[in-house]
């Protein structure tokens, strides 16, 4: 573990120093205590041991199912994704991304893969989307969810790899008898986003048993960014520099000497409005010197991805006899969907002897292949998920148990269309039948067919685990019972992504893709307990052995205290060591050869050449997978207080800080140079192959080959703030609100190791904001329920630096009403967004970036919606 610096030391030590002394003092004054009362036990998300206290050493926010049926949103993803610990946003459904429309979530910035999603308990495995342990929320039916568990501290001890930001635990419904029929809708007042959704609900019980099925469907128009303002086409200065415009790229028929010197447009550059296919000629293309015909891409891609959802749910329970049963839980999720880029764009040299050349030399085009059409992406996704298991109490129900087997697959099927063959689209250059200038002419169609390309990816996971976990209470120490839990689990992953192979070839133009396959099994044992040092006083030990069959094993272990001086005060600390296991596309995806531009300084210094006027080459570069990866480690550290100073009405406040080390990044050539100049080691998986040294002289450069290696390190560290409040009247109804704020006071991200690697604050720049705040308002009177529920971003400096204008604060708000009619149904009326604000957008954007960022903000604008909900 990395060395903390002096502020967090300081901090650490008064913040430990001040509740050790308390402790202390309470300590010398405690009796011992009576033995744990007999009453119900509850298992809570971050301990596996029951126990019948709801607020643990952990924080935990709870998102209830009135919560979720308040709040209007229709999937999971969306309702995650306005917490206040999604600090920078999460990867959402978008248009034509190669993650389809995938919803991951991304607690405290430290990225989605080490924020572990744990269905009833058990790890949710990772999509083969991202061939990384993040789970696609949208495999999971927000019909069936009971409730949402939010732990916001590492939890690696207790669950394993990747449990380092914190924890999503989604428990499903298992107790519902009736059943019920939802339909519902929503629309956008702006153009696309619109949605219907419905589901079915059956619940039912015996003397021995009982079930809930659930069946959902979910369905997503796509929003193109021509129907925003903020994201649609936008020529500020017509004929100016392209760094003035938004929604407007270079590549249209831009042509470039080849030492880009020069550049001019090719062909007449026409605009739509004139009946062309550009965006007009402007000046400055990449910054160089003349003109270029530009495309105005934002006309043409989507912003948001077209969604089609289908989803099922069993849950069954059998008693077995009045100590032992047997359940089984099944999850089938099929989603399809759509996403769409701008035509795609090539870098293409132009030969001086092409037939379309009028220059008489070589040159480089920036062309856009207007005649091909849009590229666009369809996925289908097929995920099941089994689970079957025998749970109880063994010696005379002094011990609780349970055991279970899992089987988890998903098949994704990618198609994308009108991408170019990259070999025949030059020949057809070169023998003119392929019209640069003229590509949408309809003599141009048949060299269009035949150099159009569809791409495939065929994508697949499998996963099977298998687990037994016991608990109970025993041995009577200090002031009550010992908890304790103990289990081992088994699981077994392959995973399998394949590219077409012209594409993996680098043979394609407009995408690109290297294919990965791997496969892992593991081994865990895990042990916790939970000691009674004081009547006031718990404290809870874990630690958690995982052998991993491809890369090693690591122990995690964690150290909490829970305190309870009073009645309605609690203070907790914790300090917890994690880990989070190498993606498999990280260490298994295909090798990919390359030639890029390097300068090599060690030579050159041994020879006495001056850097700058060290000669530039190209090399043979090998980049992929790293089989010689090393787990990143963490270190997390929380400490808060839960205070109730009046009935119902709940403060909490809790600090924590995460230090992650040796976190995988890609190393780059240059960087590989400069380590082995500075004579520092090569991070292992990586290599720079010479030939034979000349006396002094380093040899030649013969190969580089790269990849991932663990380099980086991140450190975080902030505090979270609740504050809820609930009113009971006799004429008035219930009233109830509840304020979460989360500050994050550092955000310090290391790229290298010394001393090449500088830490840097990104806090409060490049859509890193340091303050989110939720503000939810729910009045009940009668069978009326008004909800109002407001998400705050704050503002934050932009991408150029503290001296620009800034990225201002974001703000949304959604109103509910629901009525429950005597017929037993429910009528919800509402709006997403009510004032309809737009994204928050940096000012200084142009064509070469975002002008917003669509992780943190809401792209529907005011959606107006109303649901039925029929109960038999």
């Amino acid at each position: 573990m990395k060395k903390q610096n002096l502020a967090q030391a300081i901090r650490r030590s008064l913040l430990m120093g001040a509740i050790s002394g308390v402790f202390i003092q309470d300590a010398a004054m405690a009796q011992q205590g009576d033995d744990v009362e007999e009453q119900a036990t509850i298992t809570v998300t971050g301990s596996r041991i029951r126990t019948t206290d709801l607020e643990g050493p952990k924080p935990i926010t709870v998102i209830t199912r009135e919560d979720i049926e308040l709040s209007g949103f229709q999937t999971a993803a969306d309702i995650l994704r306005t917490t206040t610990f999604n600090s920078f946003g999460s990867f959402n459904e978008r248009s034509g991304s190669s993650g389809g429309q995938a919803a991951l979530v991304n607690m405290r910035g430290l990225g989605a893969s080490r924020t572990a999603v744990l269905v009833n308990g058990r790890r949710l495995p990772g999509s083969a989307l991202f061939g990384t342990s993040a789970a696609n929320l949208n495999s999971l039916p927000i019909a069936a969810i009971e409730r949402v568990d939010i732990l916001q501290g590492g939890a690696s001890s207790i669950y394993g790899a990747d449990a380092i930001a914190g924890v999503i635990n989604i428990i499903l419904r298992d107790d519902y008898e009736g059943a019920e029929i939802q339909l519902g809708a929503a629309r956008p007042r702006r153009e696309g986003g619109d949605e219907e959704n419905g589901s079915f609900v059956v619940g039912g019980s015996s003397d021995r048993g009982n079930y809930v099925f659930a069946a959902e469907f979910f369905r997503r128009d796509i929003v193109f960014d021509r129907d925003r303002d903020y994201s649609r086409v936008i020529v500020r200065e017509p004929g100016g520099p392209f760094g003035n415009q938004t929604g407007i790229s270079v590549g249209g028929n831009t042509g470039f000497t080849t030492n880009y010197s020069e550049a001019f447009a090719v062909g007449e550059c026409q605009t739509t409005d004139s009946g062309g296919l550009y965006a007009g000629v402007f000046t400055q293309p990449f910054g160089i010197p003349g003109d270029g015909c530009g495309f105005g891409y934002a006309d043409v891609s989507g912003l948001s991805g077209d969604t089609n959802r289908f989803n099922t749910f069993l849950n069954a329970n059998y008693e077995l006899n009045d100590e032992h049963a047997l359940y089984f839980q099944n999850t089938v999720a099929k989603i399809q969907s759509f996403g769409r880029y701008a035509p795609a764009i090539g870098a293409i040299t132009i030969d001086a002897n092409a037939p379309l050349n009028d220059r008489g030399e070589d040159f480089i085009l920036f062309h856009r292949f207007v005649g091909h059409g849009p590229r666009q992406e369809n996925f289908v996704e097929n995920d099941i998920d089994n689970v079957i298991g025998l749970n109880g109490v063994l010696f005379n129900s002094s011990v609780n148990y349970d055991a279970y087997f899992r089987s988890f697959t998903s098949n994704i099927q990618n198609i994308g269309n009108t991408y170019i063959d990259r070999a025949a689209m030059f020949a057809a250059i070169l023998d003119g039948s392929y019209d640069f200038i003229n590509p949408a002419s309809p003599e141009n169609a048949a060299a269009v067919a035949a150099t159009a390309h569809t791409t495939s990816r065929d994508l697949r996971t499998r996963y099977n685990e298998a687990a037994m976990n016991f608990d109970g209470y025993g041995w009577d120490i200090f002031a009550g019972s010992i908890g304790w839990a103990v289990g081992a689990e088994w699981s077994s992953e392959d995973y399998q992504d394949e590219y077409d192979a012209l594409r993996e070839a680098s043979g394609v133009i407009g995408s690109a893709g290297n294919s990965a396959a791997g496969g892992r099994e593991r081994i865990s044992v895990f042990g916790e307990v939970s000691v009674p040092l004081l009547d006031t006083l718990d404290m809870q030990l874990a630690a958690r052995y995982d052998d991993y069959s491809d890369f090693g094993s690591e122990v995690s272990p964690s150290l909490s205290f829970r305190w309870q001086p009073l009645d309605n005060l609690l203070v907790r600390a914790s300090y917890t060591e994690g880990f989070k296991a190498p993606n498999l596309t990280s260490l298994f995806s295909a090798q990919a050869e390359s030639f890029n531009n390097v300068q090599d300084i060690l030579q050159c210094n041994a020879q006495g050449i001056a850097p700058e006027n060290c000669p530039v080459f190209q090399v043979r570069t090998l980049s992929g997978g790293n089989p010689d990866l090393n787990a990143e480690l963490s270190e997390g550290f929380d400490v808060g207080v839960v205070w109730e100073p009046i009935d119902n009405l709940t403060l909490k406040v809790d600090y924590f800080e995460t230090d992650l080390d040796d976190a995988i990044s890609t190393i780059s050539n240059a960087t590989l140079l400069n380590l082995e100049l500075q004579g520092l080691a090569l991070p292992s998986g990586t290599s720079i192959i010479r030939g034979a040294p000349n006396g002094n002289v380093p040899g030649r450069i013969l190969q580089i080959n790269t990849g991932n290696a663990n380099v980086s390190e991140l450190n975080v560290s902030g505090m979270d703030v609740s504050i809820g409040y609930r009113l009971d009247t006799d004429s008035m109804g219930s009233f109830s609100a509840s304020l979460q704020y989360s500050k994050l006071f550092d955000y310090i991200f290391t790229s290298l190791p010394a001393p090449l690697g500088t830490p840097s604050d990104l806090l409060n720049a490049a859509w890193t904001p340091d303050d989110r705040a939720t503000l939810n308002g729910n009045w009940t009177y009668g069978n009326h329920t008004v909800s109002i529920n407001s998400y705050w971003v704050d503002g934050f400096n932009n991408l150029a630096g503290n001296s620009n204008p800034g990225i201002a604060s974001f703000v949304n708000h959604n109103l509910s009403y629901i009525y429950r009619a005597p017929w037993d149904a429910d009528i919800t009326v509402g709006v997403r967004n009510l004032l309809d604000r737009d994204p928050s957008i940096d000012p200084n954007a142009n064509w070469q970036g975002n002008p917003f960022e669509p992780t943190l903000y809401d792209v529907f604008g005011r959606t107006p919606f109303v649901n039925y909900k029929q109960r038999f």
